[in-house]
């Protein structure tokens, strides 16, 4: 009898999912979206960027490119050098790109960090770049062009995360990470005081766990001494890895020092500084003893001269600088003379003396053997990238181009900006569209277009489905946008499925995948346009309404679930969706905007997936104990205080998983890395209370998955996930390599109790708890 009532319950649930069966093939299939090759440097894709990866010359330009082979499981990058012979680009015909050098890379996995990268010219036969050549520890190499012989420079023992070279390329100036037990040699416990649980039990044995920790070395490149050191080891600072610096005669170097003791005091004379510490920093007036914060502090950053023949220090300024956390820290801050006698500081603010009182960042000239310096002018604003153009200086000063020039009789003036003379009469761009992948063009004189390259021949705009922006306003009237993906072969007045990737969209990019914006390099659990094969539509939307001011944090999950709530409207209004079929994705951030949608929104979500992400709850709280200064400030302001009295009923009421018997939604986590994961306590509770829940662990993947196995189980795993709950189908054929017909019948079986399970769940009461957020 129970054998019977499972099999019809199956039957009827199939039958009211999948009225629609039959469903074309248009879109590519995971594997091909896996395998898609992807330009990694330029990470943005613009003019200026191109610019920049241009020979002196103007003949040619290279660009890096990464294609995945699942077949292998390896990553393959090259390095294609573009013709720009003026007279083949007149006559359009360029020479085809030349692969100079390739790098197969079995340990990758990390998406946001390849493993061949900081490629740049030293004139205009050799190229330098960074690389893990076969799997090993980052070194920098050097590329002959007219020989290809590859020359490693570099002898760390640790992987290196940023590096320069002089002029010649016999010094080396370079930032590698170095060993950070917990535990030190020759003890036998460990004080855990405020380190991160992570830190604290896998960091002994794996590297990749401990607290990040650089120094910075010297070496001379071809000679037998090792490696010098510049100072001390030091902690990871401002979310952001270390760029170091070096004249180009090879006898300075330009390196940032962080002081976190000296933000307290800073932080109220600079404003900008100020205004960094209040957001990045709260443990400074919320944990004044660093109790509980974690050791990778919010830190005043300012930069140090090393003059690197004998390793000494000396101060520029006794100042902080104005750099931006995260990828503010590898910002292009100094421009070197060309003799290399003096350096172009930007954004920095300058010590309060009695004959000083500006509080404003600044720009100024330092020359490092006299130690006099000069300022060259008074920002309006945060200083974002300092270039050469020509012999002239230009500032991005918060969004505004200022140009300085030098005057003969010395000092600056500031000039109006002009355009960098072009290296070359034909202008170089990525040229790519939402459905159309990036490749290199040349733009000519006459207005004329040649195409570059070619990455991706396989790819057929009108058999990969198609992606256009679709906006729409919440019930607040707050506009939201995002990027519709619609199967080329739709038929209008068919409500087909829809699944929700929540994060970011960029109308100028092409859609693939996951959220794309240039240089994100987000390649985890979203498919993107394989959903589209299995006759899903795809919405890629951003977490936040457009154009939107900052959100005040505590209300950021209402206005999420609003969005979302009304972005879902729009669409069955327009005839397109099945509201009883909607799914959504949710990647890091997004994760816990998930989670408090499926628990607290009227909004009928029947499946979703959780990847890697972040989380609002008591264990997530317990677990990123000592993480980063601003994560439980973040958590304690979305839960309404901290989790004891007076603030406990408030936080109750908001912690999803105090309140999984509100989820009515079909739920896969995923989870990458060590195996303390956030969501581990609401896939405990789903499960205990018969909720269909499942979790995958990538016990050796990276929060931006790379690998390409990983990236197969990820997303082969969610578009079985959605085509199952919301199309009623299975998968039959093994597709993964480790897979057989066999462990897809198991999986399957198990998803029918699941099914079964949500039958048996969503007749319970509403829950009395729901709310919008």
């Amino acid at each position: 009898m129970r054998i019977y009532l499972l099999a019809s319950l199956i039957a009827m649930l199939a039958a009211a999912l999948s009225p629609d069966t039959v469903h074309g093939s248009v879109g590519p299939s995971v594997r091909d979206v896996v395998e898609f090759k992807k330009i990694t440097q330029p990470a943005v894709h613009d003019a200026e960027a191109m610019s920049k990866q241009t020979s002196a010359d103007g003949t040619r330009a290279f660009i890096v490119t990464r294609r995945s082979d699942v077949a292998t499981d390896i990553n393959r990058y090259e390095i294609l050098m573009l013709d720009l012979d003026s007279r083949r680009l007149a006559q359009g015909r360029p020479a085809p790109p030349e692969v100079v050098f390739k790098l197969d890379a079995a340990v990758d996995g990390i998406g946001g960090y390849p493993a061949l990268a900081q490629v740049q010219w030293a004139g205009d036969q050799t190229l330098v770049f960074r690389a893990k050549v076969r799997d090993e520890v980052f070194q920098v190499y050097s590329l002959d062009l007219k020989t290809r012989q590859v020359v490693q420079l570099s002898h760390a023992s640790m992987p290196i995360v940023s590096f320069a070279m002089s002029r010649d390329l016999k010094r080396l100036v370079y930032a590698a990470r170095v060993p950070n037990p917990p535990m030190r040699s020759g003890e036998h416990s460990i004080v855990v005081g405020n380190q991160w649980i992570r830190a604290a039990l896998y960091g002994q044995q794996s590297p990749a766990h401990q607290v990040p920790k650089y120094s910075f070395y010297v070496e001379d490149v071809g000679s037998n001494s090792q490696p010098r050191p510049l100072g001390e080891p030091f902690l990871q600072s401002n979310g952001g890895l270390p760029v170091v610096d070096i004249s180009p005669d090879g006898r300075w170097a330009i390196l940032p020092k962080f002081e976190v003791e000296r933000v307290r005091d800073w932080r109220t004379q600079y404003p900008l500084l100020r205004q960094a510490a209040q957001v990045y920093g709260p443990s400074l007036t919320r944990d004044p003893l660093r109790y509980y914060s974690g050791p990778l502090a919010f830190a005043a950053r300012r930069m140090v001269a090393w003059r690197l023949d004998d390793g000494r220090a000396q101060d520029i300024l006794d100042a902080p600088d104005d750099a931006r956390i995260g990828g503010g820290q590898t910002r292009h801050d100094r421009v070197w003379s060309p003799t290399g006698e003096s350096v172009v500081l930007a954004g920095t603010h300058l010590p309060l003396v009695d004959s000083q009182v500006s509080t404003a960042s600044h720009v100024i000239e330092y020359w490092p053997d006299s130690g006099r310096w000069v300022i060259v002018a008074r920002l309006a604003g945060r200083m974002n990238e300092a270039t050469a153009i020509g012999d002239r200086i230009e500032v991005d000063d918060d969004g505004k181009t200022r140009q300085f020039e030098r005057l003969e009789r010395g000092g600056w003036r500031e000039v109006d900006p002009v355009a960098a003379v072009a290296k070359t009469d034909w202008a170089l761009n990525v040229e790519e569209s939402l459905n159309q992948p990036a490749d290199v063009v040349a733009k000519g004189p006459a207005g004329q277009t040649v195409p570059l390259t070619n990455l991706n021949p396989q790819f057929d705009a009108n058999s990969w489905g198609v992606a256009s922006t679709f906006k729409w306003q919440d019930d607040q009237g707050r506009p939201w946008e995002g990027g519709l993906l619609v199967p080329s072969d739709a038929v209008a007045g068919k409500r087909l499925p829809l699944v929700i990737q929540a994060y970011t969209y960029d109308a100028g990019n092409f859609y693939l995948d996951g959220p794309n914006p240039a240089g994100l390099g987000f390649t985890s659990a979203y498919p993107g346009r394989a959903l589209m094969r299995e006759g899903v539509l795809v919405l890629g939307m951003k977490f936040r309404p457009a154009n939107a001011p900052a959100i005040i944090k505590s209300g950021e999950n209402l206005v999420f679930n609003q969005g979302v709530k009304s972005a879902v409207q729009a669409l069955v209004k327009q005839g397109l969706v099945d509201p009883a079929r909607v799914g959504i994705i949710g990647f890091s951030a997004t994760g816990a905007k998930v989670m408090n949608l499926i628990t607290f929104s009227e909004l009928p979500v029947r499946a979703a997936t959780i990847a890697d992400g972040d989380a609002d709850t008591l264990f997530s709280y317990a677990i990123t104990y000592s993480s980063t200064d601003a994560t439980w400030g973040y958590k304690e302001s979305v839960n309404g205080g901290l989790p004891v009295r007076p603030d406990l009923a408030t936080w109750i009421a908001r912690d999803p998983a105090l309140n999984t018997d509100c989820v009515k939604t079909a739920l896969r986590f995923e989870s990458y890395g060590a195996p303390v994961t956030n969501y581990w306590d609401v896939y405990a509770l789903m499960r205990r209370q018969y909720k269909p829940a499942e979790l995958i662990l990538i016990p050796d993947g990276a929060h931006m998955l790379s690998t390409p196995s990983h990236r197969m189980i990820s997303l082969q795993g969610n578009v079985d996930w959605f085509k199952f709950w919301l199309r009623g189908e299975k998968r039959f054929e093994p597709l993964l390599a480790t897979e057989t017909k066999a462990s897809l019948r198991t999986r399957y079986e198990a998803w029918d109790q699941m099914a079964v399970m949500k039958e048996v769940d969503d007749r319970r009461p509403k829950c009395s708890k729901s709310i919008d957020g």
